[in-house]
């Protein structure tokens, strides 16, 4: 069980640390959020279901020749390439709804410390906070 963080009010440059109790991020924030995250889902199931509609457009046009087949092969191969985009973008906006209902939104899933609400404002469904990230890009490079 993931415990709470108690404060985003911490000394110096260390981070708040997790521990039982409250979660760092005030009511009001957390229900900008929240609010924020769920125009975020509908935005991308919208972009879903009009990438679907595209691409059952695509080649209805008559005898396609060489040129609507490459046209139509990029396009295809595109939207894909947004759909997986944005299924994995829908997964961490359904998570971080989720850890708003289960109190736990705003702490960093590698160390556990505090997320910044700066950074939450910018990446409401961010899972790490800015150390962690950079880590797990360098990591990820390293591979």
């Amino acid at each position: 069980m993931l415990a709470f963080i108690t404060s985003i009010e911490h000394a110096g440059n260390t981070p708040a640390r997790v521990s039982e109790g409250g979660c760092h991020v005030k009511a009001q924030d957390l229900e900008n959020f929240k609010r924020k995250l769920l125009e975020m889902r509908r935005d991308l199931l919208g972009q879903v279901e009009r990438n679907k509609l595209y691409s059952k457009e695509i080649g209805e046009d008559g005898i396609p020749d060489s040129g609507d087949v490459a046209a139509y092969s990029y396009s295809k191969e595109v939207l894909m390439g947004l759909g997986e985009n944005e299924r994995t973008k829908l997964r961490l906006v359904e998570e971080a709804l989720a850890k708003i209902d289960e109190g736990v939104y705003g702490v960093c899933e590698r160390c556990e410390n505090s997320i910044p609400v700066k950074r939450l404002d910018l990446l409401p469904f961010t899972r790490y906070c800015v150390q962690c990230q950079s880590e797990l890009e360098k990591e990820s490079a390293a591979l």
